[in-house]
């Protein structure tokens, strides 16, 4: 039985299949730091994020305002909306400004990851992650 973590990273229909093996590893060092902050020790209080990598935010944050999806949080880099009920986070992480700089470009892309992730955690009191 394979079970799924509970932060997952994707990348959306504008990007090649050659980016599958860096979603993996982001994928797996976000998840390893959440592990190692202790976010796991109570199975029914898991913070599920789901992110997803775009070239822009633009686009994104247009449809959502159109939709009138107003608990949006949008901020340099990155939007996400997190449902409490559920503790689950939906998030997308633009990475276009970080390919123009064209250095550090996955650790700028964890940087907002997990500012995002830290965010919503530690108004649950769970530690940052780094």
């Amino acid at each position: 039985m394979q079970q799924e973590l509970p932060i997952t990273i994707a990348a959306d229909g504008q990007f090649s299949n050659s980016l599958k093996p860096l979603l993996t590893k982001l994928e797996m060092w976000i998840n390893f730091q959440a592990l190692k902050a202790d976010w796991y020790c109570n199975e029914d209080y898991t913070l599920s994020f789901d992110f997803t990598l775009v070239r822009t935010l633009e686009e994104k944050t247009q449809h959502l305002t159109a939709a009138g999806a107003g608990s949006w949080i949008v901020e340099p880099g990155y939007a996400y909306h997190y449902e409490s009920s559920r503790l689950t986070t939906i998030a997308f992480i633009a990475v276009d400004d970080l390919v123009q700089g064209g250095v550090g470009i996955e650790q700028a892309i964890k940087a907002r990851l997990a500012g995002v992730a830290n965010t919503i955690a530690l108004q649950h009191g769970f530690l940052a992650l780094y």
